[in-house]
């Protein structure tokens, strides 16, 4: 058997290369990591959680443009990124709640998809912390959002009502946070084009405040 007569030295550098290219190329149409940066998706996801993203489920983004090919439309419920429409150089994370074709009015801290109210079924209080350090409290809710239940926190006031109907290829995503979320309730739709991935587990989750590991979120599943 012939040994191969390259140096140790271009062996492990040609070795690095294909591990480079496969990391780009997973990261860029597979997973990706995610961080979260805001309140916006609480009780959901937390300041502090580290994210697998999932790349394919809504089709494929060509890297550093805004073409997707082999898109997928994303449904109703998914928490998802997305490129922000006000600054394309952010990705933010929210939950659908409309798709192309529906008819979405938040009024009175209620949301209506379709004509229809989505079901609410309090289940408390949830205390936790803005990004400052400051506390905050919200009621704790159940929401069914057409058969998707995951928790919602609201107060008794409303931060923006409205009526929009989501046009083709593009969606309404709100926060689960819903008295602080900038939403779609604010700046509009997202673009089938913009849409990334949809998150799928909790793989690591740090809370700044107490300097200790939230344990109990570890592996979650989103939903």
């Amino acid at each position: 058997m012939n040994k191969s007569n390259k140096p140790i030295w271009r062996e492990w550098i040609e070795s690095l290369l294909v591990i480079a290219v496969l990391a780009i190329v997973i990261r860029s149409f597979v997973v990706a990591p995610f961080k979260i940066p805001s309140t916006s998706m609480v009780p959901t996801l937390e300041i502090g959680d580290y994210l697998f993203v999932l790349r394919y489920p809504y089709g494929f983004r060509i890297p550093l443009t805004d073409t997707q090919i082999l898109s997928k439309e994303a449904d109703r419920g998914d928490v998802a990124v997305f490129v922000y429409p006000e600054d394309t150089s952010k990705d933010y994370i929210k939950r659908i709640v409309g798709i192309p074709g529906d008819l979405v009015t938040y009024r009175d801290n209620r949301l209506f998809v379709n004509g229809e109210e989505m079901p609410l079924e309090l289940k408390g209080k949830r205390a936790y912390y803005m990004a400052d350090g400051t506390a905050d409290v919200s009621d704790l809710y159940e929401e069914n959002l057409s058969g998707i239940k995951h928790q919602v926190l609201r107060k008794h006031f409303s931060i923006r009502d409205g009526e929009w109907t989501v046009p083709e290829g593009h969606y309404f995503a709100m926060g689960d946070n819903r008295n602080n979320s900038r939403d779609s309730r604010f700046w509009g739709f997202v673009p089938q084009a913009y849409m990334v991935g949809r998150a799928a587990i909790i793989w690591w989750s740090w809370d700044n405040v107490t300097g200790t590991v939230r344990w109990d979120r570890l592996g979650l599943v989103l939903e």
